[in-house]
């Protein structure tokens, strides 16, 4: 017969409102077995309580309750299909005696907080489940006691609360049940019964790495049962390597594990034996791909590691979902270095996973330089230094980079080195002041040296590089559309110069007047497609456009910083094959357009960029290039004016000395170009991409 005790003893009332307290606990709800590891974890705290004075084999059942008559359920083969409701936890631990009553009716109890305990496990479980079901038998005074009770989501918390003297013969053990799964937990709870046994092995594995875990069995109401022990032998076991990492002082421990069940390479961060955060580790290091590792014809497996440390159980969060960092993870560069942030646990981590691989990731890599080589060599040049000198970085590209892509990240590589080099060089200059050791100093310049010279060549090679693109993109421009028409203006202007743009706004790597002359390359100003009176150089009262207005400093040295500006270039475009040309037709005659450019520059005053007057006459030269296609109305035009051919029988050129000094020359596309590509010829042999 059981027999009632007295329970006045216990003060059953919480100090605050429960249900406020739920309503302010978070549990997203993409973990909705988290209350599952909250029970779990008190059930192996209770056992590890009572091994303290007893010699004892802790062991926790896990039932799983599904949706479905129980009478049916455990007379079907295969239940896994069916959802489930609820879930019953048993232990054999100490139990709800009066000590540890007390501290679950307490609402903020910091009774475990030594071992992990935040004292919120219990509101996680209400945030998820409808009630908690407690029946636990303990010893008291050698008798056995029984208490149960209902834990619901209201004020109060405890309800329907009975506490009992029990025969002996009965069992010492708690008895928990997770009671019904509110919806928008359960439709996220995974059915599979050695799925939710794998969650829990992922999440307890510290413990059974350490042989520290109790016997924990996950069943079915069918009787079909996973020891998780046994699970983890045969899953995560095997080959199980650790190192340390230290940062700012603080000690961590890197696990490293195969999994033959996990879906991708992880890393977990880990707090009081249990994983909190995981992240995918194909970010962190993408030769370990996406696909799992084949280990022989029959297993294939991926890597989880788990990071654990006294700095990680005591910033472990309050729901355990995450961590309480002294510095977020986006403020890490404006920290002092002692600080410690997710982001430098991570790269600590991340390079011992490196070491720990490092027969493995090389192999991996090695087939990935090979196959990014020839892609390099043939097609991207200006990186072949960058592929010499930084090949370790380079192996750490993705794998299966595009031709866009792969030149995107080596161009970060090239970057990061050149900052290295200047920097280096500073470093050098500043050792001249005081040179300590001769030997070392030399050893290090002519180091530095070399690297300098090899980032000049990458610099040079990606101009030649850039130069080839140029003409390519010239040939393919001046040729017919797939809708059989020809570019228009300003899409060929743009090839040789930004239209619309002067010299003031633009780079000079980012013209390409050298496709006309190499000499264009070089001058004082330059405006393009811009009216005489917008051009802040030119004072000149005139509604005229031209292409491209270039004047020029005088070649010759002079010791006085004004040199005199001794030349202008005026460079027109007209569309491809256009066909329209007229005579004595300043719209439609490039010839007298451009004269009348002269003529309206020798009649307006023009300040150099300081704002002073510099001289312009008849004696300055002018030297005009009319970029277009020399169709038969434009031939017409040139013949009558007696324009001569240039020598390969491609252009048409005249000079005019009797009112000014200008040499104008008409020059087709197709004559542009083949004269670049003999010009550059040399340069593209060389670097072999000719």
């Amino acid at each position: 017969m059981n027999e009632a005790i007295n329970t006045t003893k216990l003060d059953l009332h919480p100090k605050s409102n429960i249900a406020n307290k739920v309503r302010n606990t978070s549990l997203p709800r993409t973990k909705p077995l988290l209350p599952l590891y909250e029970a779990i974890s008190n059930s192996i705290h209770s056992i590890n309580e009572l091994s303290k004075t007893q010699n004892l084999k802790g062991r926790i059942i896990i039932n799983l309750l599904r949706n479905g008559s129980p009478d049916i359920l455990k007379d079907l083969p295969e239940v896994d299909e069916y959802p489930i409701h609820s879930i019953e936890i048993i232990d054999n631990g100490v139990g709800f005696n009066d000590a540890n009553m007390t501290y679950f009716i307490e609402a903020d109890t910091d009774h475990k907080i030594e071992i992990g305990g935040k004292g919120v496990g219990r509101f996680v479980c209400l945030k998820a489940f409808k009630k908690i079901i407690v029946s636990s038998n303990f010893i008291v005074d050698g008798s056995l006691t029984q208490r149960c009770f209902e834990y619901k989501n209201t004020k109060e918390g405890i309800h329907n609360f009975e506490e009992n003297i029990i025969s002996n013969n009965q069992e010492r053990m708690t008895r928990l049940v997770l009671s019904e799964y509110r919806d928008e937990y359960q439709k996220s709870v995974p059915n599979n019964l050695v799925q939710i046994a794998r969650e829990l092995v992922n999440h307890f594995l510290l413990y059974f790495i350490e042989d520290s875990a109790p016997e924990i069995i996950v069943r079915n109401q069918n009787n079909h049962e996973v020891n998780c022990k046994n699970l983890f032998n045969t899953e995560f076991q095997k080959e199980i390597r650790s190192e340390p990492f230290e940062i700012s002082d603080q000690e961590f421990t890197l696990y490293l594990t195969k999994s033959y069940k996990s879906l991708s390479h992880k890393i977990h961060y880990c707090a009081h034996h249990r994983s909190v955060k995981e992240e995918g580790l194909i970010s962190k290091i993408p030769d370990l791909g996406k696909y799992s590792i084949k280990e022989d014809e029959n297993n294939q497996f991926y890597y989880q590691a788990y990071v654990v440390s006294n700095f990680l159980d005591e910033h472990v969060d309050t729901e355990r979902v995450g961590f309480n960092f002294p510095i977020e993870e986006d403020e890490e560069d404006m920290t002092l270095i002692q600080e410690i942030s997710l982001a430098k646990i991570r790269n600590s981590a991340v390079e011992k996973i490196e070491e720990l691989l490092a027969d493995y990731l090389s192999a991996v890599r090695e087939a990935k330089i090979n196959n990014y080589r020839p892609t390099i060599n043939d097609e991207l040049p200006q990186y072949r230094a960058v592929f010499s000198h930084r090949l370790e970085e380079v192996k750490k590209l993705p794998p299966s980079l595009s031709k866009q892509k792969l030149d995107i990240e080596l161009y970060k590589i090239e970057a990061n080195w050149k900052v290295e080099v200047k920097e280096e060089a500073q470093k050098l200059l500043e050792e001249t002041k005081d040179i300590q050791n001769l030997d070392e100093y030399k050893i290090r310049y002519e180091k530095f040296l070399t690297q300098f010279n090899e980032v000049g060549q990458i610099d040079l090679a990606r101009y030649i590089v850039h130069r080839k693109t140029v003409i390519d993109l010239l040939d393919e421009f001046i040729n017919i559309t797939s809708e059989s028409r020809f570019q228009d203006e300003d899409i060929i202007h743009n090839i040789f110069f930004p239209i619309r743009s002067s010299s003031d706004e633009v780079l000079s790597e980012n013209q390409n007047l050298w496709l006309i002359d190499e000499r264009l390359t070089y001058h004082s100003f330059l405006a393009s497609d811009k009216r005489f009176e917008k051009i802040g150089n030119l004072d000149v009262d005139s509604k005229d456009r031209t292409d491209l207005l270039i004047y020029n400093d005088a070649l010759a040295f002079s010791e006085d910083k004004r040199a005199p500006h001794n030349s202008f270039t005026i460079v027109e475009f007209k569309k491809p094959q256009r066909n329209n040309f007229q005579d004595f037709d300043a719209e439609r005659n490039p010839m007298e357009q451009c004269e009348r450019y002269i003529e309206t520059l020798l009649e307006g005053k023009v300040k150099d960029r300081n704002g002073r007057f510099i001289s312009v006459d008849p004696n300055t030269p002018f030297y005009v290039y009319i970029v277009c296609d020399i169709t038969p109305s434009l031939e017409r035009i040139l013949r009558s004016r007696e324009y001569i051919q240039t020598p390969d029988k491609l252009g048409y050129f005249t000079v005019k000395s009797q009112y000014y000094k200008a040499y104008i020359e008409v020059l087709p596309f197709e004559k542009v170009l083949k004269d670049a590509q003999k010009r550059n010829r040399i340069l593209f042999d060389k670097l072999g991409i000719s």
